[in-house]
């Protein structure tokens, strides 16, 4: 799995969220409490395996505007 950047708004670490059904499908902060899902990131396809939904969550979280 891709590794992922901290988070914005406090600077802790953030971890993958899951949904009901145990998919990713975002990331949160355990100091701030910040939720972000992407509910552009499909769940699971047949044949995909868990790391490829993750390495796209990390893809969107990683992407900030500036990396000063």
């Amino acid at each position: 799995m891709t590794e992922l950047k901290p988070c914005p708004f406090c600077g802790n670490a953030v971890r993958y969220s899951h949904n009901i059904e145990l998919e990713p499908d975002g990331v949160c902060c355990g100091k701030c409490r910040m939720i972000v899902r992407f509910t552009s990131v499909k769940p699971i396809q047949k044949g995909e395996k868990f790391g490829d939904v993750y390495n796209r969550i990390a893809e969107r979280w990683n992407r900030r505007t500036s990396d000063e």
